[in-house]
């Protein structure tokens, strides 16, 4: 079955099959980049949070929830996945549900009156729409493996979050007057109206996607039942130096990123800063990452995603020094200008570090797997970060316990980790996927 699935993997499609499904791949990523933007968890989901609830693990919980559900269920996919000859069909199964629940998230913020009603419908949609993307997420990147290239990928990443970003920069003015109030809507129902932009680039997304032109795979004869994976899943993880390295090194970049969205409760909560400037912080953030990305697709290609992982590390280890440094001040009439600034700018760098992790994380994930055992090393990897995303909600205690301060050490420190764990990786296979690809 491996020898079968490696061949039909292997053949390199048509030129001008290639160009079409390198162009939808971008338009996927574009639309899906405008929704990120209009639906970011650090800025938008987290500033509407603050002020349906002054819980700092509710708060905390969003993101994990939110993103968890993308990794948990990919590992109990891998032979539903392998049996479908056509991965993008697999990719289509759950659109129409994925576009329903975001359609259902903005009508309980444009409707529900009662807080405690409408934070309880907030995350059951938030659940619902990240267990949905679960089910599309290995489809996708056994789809990606499949007709893009390796040494392609990191062109195309770099051009789904240019083009993504450039929307979202463009859409982030009009956020900035939507949630300052300027079309008369007011608290929630400018957030909803957002959202709403925000679904809409999502659906387009899924959409574009499902159009891929695939070679189907040979039918295996057998896939493997899920003890049989589960026993080969425990031998990979014991064994395979490089690929403990690779998930170590995953987790600790989760736990670091899960602190960022305080930086905007400390905004909202120590500033006060209102809705307006939460547009103009999306805005900045997109603009930074926009203005970094094809430097990073283009270090991808040439110098490897292991390089940009160090680079986007180191970067975020500043980040959370100077984060550390602000939260640590006393806003009073005398500072707070300077701490708009200095928020302005950290945003900024964070919108450019994160935009290196995004576009070097998964194509890592696909170098560090065998070509022959993709499924189940891709799903192996996202169930164990699914599970770790989860306890990343531990991070609102952080805060309850040692404040802002005390969160933005404890997320240097994870990046630290992750730095010693890329440092001792080696990339053999990213060479021989070069190669096959």
């Amino acid at each position: 079955m491996a020898q079968r699935l490696r061949g039909a993997r292997n053949q390199t499609p048509p030129e001008r099959v290639f160009r079409f499904n390198f162009i939808l791949f971008i338009m996927n990523g574009a639309f899906g980049g405008l929704g990120d933007a209009l639906t970011s968890t650090p800025l938008v989901m987290t500033a509407f949070l603050s002020q349906l609830t002054t819980s700092n693990t509710l708060i905390a919980m969003l993101g994990p929830l939110r993103d968890a559900g993308w990794y948990l269920p990919q590992f109990f996919m891998t032979s539903w996945v392998d049996r479908a000859r056509r991965k993008v069909t697999a990719y289509r199964a759950s659109t129409i549900f994925r576009m329903a629940a975001w359609l259902a998230l903005v009508v309980c913020i444009f409707t529900i009156q009662d807080r405690v009603i409408l934070l309880i419908a907030v995350f059951a949609c938030t659940i619902a729409i990240s267990f949905l993307a679960g089910f599309a997420a290995l489809p996708f990147l056994i789809l990606t493996a499949k007709v893009i290239p390796a040494d392609r990928r990191g062109l195309v990443f770099g051009l789904r979050q240019f083009i993504g970003g450039a929307l979202g920069v463009a859409a982030g003015g009009l956020v900035a007057l939507i949630l300052g109030g300027q079309f008369g809507l007011q608290y929630p129902q400018n957030y909803a109206l957002v959202l709403g932009g925000g679904a809409t680039g999502y659906a387009l997304s899924y959409i574009v996607l499902g159009f891929t032109r695939e070679e189907p795979d040979e039918a295996p004869a057998r896939t493997s039942p899920i003890r049989v994976n589960l026993k080969l899943a425990w031998s990979i993880a014991r064994s395979d130096a490089q690929y403990q390295r690779y998930i170590v090194m995953r987790v600790a970049l989760l736990a670091a990123s899960a602190c960022v969205p305080f930086l905007t409760v400390y905004a909202k909560r120590a500033l006060g800063v209102n809705d307006g400037f939460i547009g103009t912080l999306i805005s900045v953030t997109l603009a930074c990452s926009l203005l970094s990305n094809m430097v990073w697709a283009r270090l991808s290609d040439r110098s490897g995603n292991r390089l940009v992982m160090i680079i986007a590390a180191v970067m975020g280890l500043i980040f959370c020094a100077v984060a550390a440094i602000i939260t640590g001040l006393t806003p009073d009439a005398s500072n707070s200008d300077l701490a708009h600034l200095a928020l302005i700018g950290l945003f900024g760098f964070s919108g450019v570090l994160q935009t290196g992790i995004n576009l070097a994380s998964l194509p890592l994930m696909i170098e560090v797997a065998p070509v022959n055992n993709q499924s189940l090393y891709i799903g192996l990897s996202n169930t164990i970060l699914g599970v770790m995303i989860l306890l990343t909600s531990s991070v609102g205690i952080i805060v309850d316990q040692l404040g802002f301060t005390g969160l933005f050490i404890f997320s240097g420190l994870a990046f630290v980790v992750a730095l010693e764990r890329l440092a001792r990786m080696n990339e053999p296979r990213v060479s021989a996927v070069r190669e096959v690809a």
